[in-house]
């Protein structure tokens, strides 16, 4: 039988691994629909998905995020719980589907989406909180098959059922057909989930209600203030340039999508670790191991900015080269996102959600006026420093957080920077190779070569990592390399 302990590490290694399927789903299909679709209705689908995603914390009020509350303060059977705040979060939904439809020209010309596509947008706002809310009781649990099934199933038909009605479609209905078999299979699996957990919960109750909301707040505002920082450029782009060039840059930005799976994956494995050596007043592991891991993220950031043209081409082909200097800001900024993340980890086990929301809000304030500013002068490339400039910003405000709560000795900040600097340093001059492919290839195979001395060197200790089926044996490896 397995032990709490063991089935905790086995769950957390498939959510990464469903995490980063779910990730590497859209970095797949990317090329598909670049060359299904025209760059207008490429930009109108990037700044649709956008909107979608800023919305969703506010139509929804993200109440998912108090079940894991909820369990410990209404022991027994969750369910009712969750069934109250499911049907409270449809009527908060329907009722700015209501204003929507009362505005709708209004809405949508704001939005910048046809009639059509709001109906979707908000029918999806609906029924789509039952997925996350169930989600939510799974990993309470550890039930991570059930994650894996009702995650990966919708999200592998609804690529499959959008890439099938394209093709079928007229050139002018492609959009509309991209977005129906998209989020129309995710509202089919959401309305069956939403019709199970009524039906097990068989309640609406207030005082649950009054339980979520506080719980929820604060964390609508960082996910609110995190996803404008993360998708207002290509709402402000659709604005401020058009289509076409919501296009470009949303290309662009799907070159950088291997590094945020392989951050976001890392963190997965790399958070809880460092809350167990905290909690164990071990903290000065988490920087002897932390050294190697931001060498190794920041060097595999250079190795994907000296392929981008490369990327570029398989995600969008040959007419969307002239968007390959997007590229290396954009992957820059997940550099400083590496960065500040550690500091937020520290935040985060010290009860601190609080103080990362605000820093999350002033960055993304600053982002949004950097934008107005220079994409007016400079056009859409320009968001991709404003971007990078945001993530520089929340370093430094994450860190003079972690600084008032003495704990900065953690993590080496001059260290940090030092590897930012280089970064962009070496992003600028890899950058400036695109146009000598030679240098650039020859850069290149010695890398490779290099990596795979590397791996030769260390086989033994990455096949035990690999014995483990787990990504925090990865983290061993670095230690090995930090102690040589």
């Amino acid at each position: 039988m397995e032990t709490v302990g063991k089935k905790a590490l086995k769950a957390g290694t498939w959510y990464t691994i469903c995490t980063f399927i779910l990730k590497g789903l859209t970095f797949i299909t990317t090329p598909i629909f670049s060359r299904l679709l025209s760059e207008d209705a490429l930009g109108s689908y990037a700044n649709y998905a956008a909107w979608v995603t800023i919305i969703a914390s506010i139509a929804t009020l993200d109440l998912y995020t108090s079940v894991n509350l909820a369990h410990y303060e209404y022991e027994g059977d969750i369910y009712p719980f969750m069934s109250s705040i499911l049907i409270f979060g449809s009527l908060v939904a329907g009722g700015f589907y209501a204003i929507s439809l009362i505005f709708t020209d209004f809405v949508t010309d704001i939005l910048g989406i046809s009639e059509y596509m709001m109906h979707v947008m908000f029918i999806y706002f609906i029924v789509s909180p039952a997925i996350s809310i169930l989600h939510a009781k799974f990993r309470i649990f550890l039930q991570y098959k059930y994650t894996l099934i009702t995650s990966l199933l919708p999200a592998i038909f609804s690529v499959l059922t959008a890439v099938l009605m394209v093709v079928l479609a007229e050139d002018e209905g492609k959009l509309n057909a991209r977005v129906t078999g998209y989020y129309g299979v995710w509202i089919a699996a959401s309305l069956a989930i939403y019709v199970y957990v009524v039906v097990r919960g068989r309640c609406f109750r207030i005082e649950y209600i009054r339980f979520a909301i506080p719980v929820a707040m604060p964390m609508i505002i960082h996910t609110l203030a995190n996803t404008i920082l993360s998708s207002s450029d290509r709402v402000m782009i659709k604005k401020m340039c058009g289509d076409r060039e919501t296009a470009f840059y949303s290309i662009a930005y799907s070159c950088a999508m291997i590094v945020s799976v392989l951050w976001h994956s890392i963190n997965q494995a790399w958070a809880p670790w460092c809350y167990e050596k905290m909690h164990r007043n071990e903290e000065a592991d988490i920087g002897k191991v932390a050294r190697p891991i931001i060498l190794l993220f920041s060097g595999g950031v250079m190795m994907v900015i000296l392929l981008a043209p490369e990327l570029l081409f398989i995600m969008g082909g040959k007419k969307y080269a002239e968007a390959i200097y997007v590229v290396p800001p954009v992957m820059l900024g997940y550099v400083a996102q590496m960065l500040y993340t550690l500091y937020v980890n520290i935040e985060y086990y010290h009860k601190r959600q609080k103080q990362i929301m605000i820093g999350t809000m002033i960055a993304a304030v600053i982002n949004i006026v950097l934008n107005l500013i220079f994409i007016n002068m400079f056009g859409y490339a320009a968001a991709a420093y404003t971007t990078l400039a945001g993530y520089i910003a929340l370093l430094f405000i994450h860190y003079s957080f972690v600084r008032k709560m003495g704990k900065q000795g953690i993590y080496d900040m001059r260290f940090n920077l030092l590897v930012l600097g280089g970064s962009i340093a070496v992003g600028v001059i890899m950058s400036l190779l695109y146009k000598v492919n030679v240098v650039r290839y020859i850069i290149i195979g010695g890398i490779t070569v290099f990596v795979v001395i590397f791996v030769y060197r260390r086989r033994k200790a990455l096949k035990a990592c690999l014995k483990k089926k787990d990504i925090v044996g990865m983290l061993q490896v670095c230690h090995l390399m930090g102690k040589e």
